[in-house]
């Protein structure tokens, strides 16, 4: 148990050193976001209701980095998502296109290969600083499909941190535990570095049996504001393993045997 301690503490030492530095991609910083003018005028058309949102995102990466492992090589992927919401309710689809698929079954070519579908609640309480968020995810991939439940708890205050519980609930019993920060620097203008990093813990008794620090991960990326509506940001992460078992796991399941990875692209974001 004091090994254990000691690991978890240097862990999170280490990021959130490294916060003032990097920023997950899967959570994007919302601090150092240009305020709209107050008297910004009103796209042409239909407006929608101020308790709906919706965001479209597309992302353009070199690789697909899930939690550690290596699920793309040697090909550009790209990511469109969308995400509808409402009085604190939302559905986001997510998918991922490879443009070359590293697998045995169509290798090299053009693949859809995942489909996601996520429901969700968030909410927040003002006197704590806190927000949270729960939801449900199915993995729709080739040649499978798996659901997880989560639970994500933040608080609105320096670095922002956030800890997220997922919780497999389909091909057997698993959770993954992550802890991540990020910052928003502004840069020039309404231009902003978004930084963060994460750390984890899998225990998994699904189909292995793995309990161990699993994978970190640090992003940093330029947020570049086009209008009030429109974004993009060239982003870039390093992943690695947390743990000597966290790398040989790591390795035996990615494309390449490798078990750290440095990635990047650009995101393009609509957020109405």
């Amino acid at each position: 148990m004091k090994t254990f301690l000691k690991t978890l503490s240097l862990s999170l030492v280490l990021v959130m050193a490294l916060g003032a530095g990097a920023q997950s991609r899967a959570e994007e910083a919302t601090a150092g976001q240009p305020a709209a003018p107050a008297e910004a005028a009103k796209p042409a058309g239909k407006v929608i209701p101020e308790d709906l949102t919706a965001d479209f995102n597309l992302s353009l990466y070199s690789q697909y980095i899930w939690r550690g492992y290596e699920l793309s090589r040697g090909s550009v992927v790209f990511f469109p998502t969308m995400t509808v919401g409402y009085k604190g309710f939302a559905v986001n689809l997510w998918a991922d296109l490879d443009t070359r698929f590293a697998g045995s079954d169509n290798h090299g070519k053009f693949r859809l290969q995942e489909t996601d579908v996520t429901l969700s609640y968030s909410n927040s309480y003002e006197p704590w600083k806190l927000n949270y968020t729960l939801g449900w995810i199915l993995y729709n991939y080739q040649p499978g499909q798996n659901q997880e439940l989560f639970l994500s708890l933040g608080l609105d205050t320096l670095l922002k941190p956030t800890f997220t519980v997922y919780n497999e609930i389909e091909i057997g019993q698993a959770w993954y535990f992550n802890l991540g920060v990020s910052h928003s620097f502004p840069i020039y203008k309404d231009w902003s570095l978004d930084v963060g990093g994460w750390v984890s813990y899998l225990h998994d008794k699904s189909d292995a049996d793995f309990s161990n620090f699993h994978d970190g991960n640090i992003s940093a990326g330029v947020k570049i504001p086009i209008n009030n509506y429109i974004s993009i940001k060239p982003n870039i992460q390093y992943s690695f393993p947390l743990s000597g078992e966290a790398s040989h796991e790591i390795r035996s399941l990615s494309f390449s045997g490798h078990s750290q990875f440095v990635y990047g692209g650009i995101i393009f974001d609509l957020a109405l």
